[in-house]
């Protein structure tokens, strides 16, 4: 914005205070344009972000869904392989290909959460808008820590396999104490299911 200097100093106060009223209305005028420019620019803003939220929503719950047939199989096998654990127990044998266990990630972003807080585009969505989007993905956060904390469980449950289907079987206590970790898991996955599913309802009702 530039102001101008007048041709030559006012002489009248008449001339005085038409020079400031031009001033005065270049200066509002400029002001204008430029809060103008800048609302458009925020709703620009707020538009990508929400682009960038839904986008990223209808992706976390295609694979979420993705996730519960995975979690269902994974269920069954671990009932399974507690069924072979009990024969182990009653003097049975396991064969190298009867134990069959998988465990999967449902992978769930949050890069759209992140970019909308760097660009500041929260501050420009009224707070509803805001409230509903920071409960989906603080729910979305909790489900992935159910995820991590089962990490250790698997990893046990998984490395005692191998001494099922060894020559010599592990005592009857070791196997009973990793049938408890396996009931454990079971329910963690269908807790974690639970949770899954009340995440899956709040992504729709965003989607709508």
């Amino acid at each position: 914005m530039e102001i101008h200097t007048p041709d030559h100093p006012p002489e009248t106060w008449k001339e005085t205070v038409k020079h400031l009223a031009m001033i005065t209305a270049g200066v509002l005028i400029a002001l204008a344009f430029e809060g103008a420019v800048a609302r458009i620019d925020h709703r620009m803003l707020v538009r990508e972000a929400k682009a960038n939220l839904t986008a990223e929503i209808a992706a976390n719950r295609k694979e979420l869904e993705g996730l519960f047939a995975n979690l269902e199989r994974e269920e069954a096998q671990l009932e399974k392989v507690d069924e072979l654990a009990a024969k182990l127990i009653e003097g049975g044998k396991l064969g190298k290909d009867e134990v069959d266990l998988s465990w999967h990630f449902g992978e769930l972003k949050n890069a759209a959460v992140t970019t909308g807080q760097i660009t500041g585009a929260f501050g420009y969505m009224d707070y509803g808008t805001v409230k509903r989007f920071a409960d989906v993905y603080d729910l979305q956060a909790e489900f992935l820590r159910m995820q991590e904390r089962e990490i250790p469980n698997f990893q046990a449950i998984y490395g005692f396999i191998p001494r099922l289907a060894g020559a010599k079987p592990p005592p009857a206590a070791s196997i009973d104490a990793w049938r408890d970790r396996l009931t454990s898991l079971v329910a963690a996955l269908q807790f974690q299911e639970q949770v899954g599913r009340t995440l899956a309802r709040r992504y729709d009702e965003l989607l709508k």
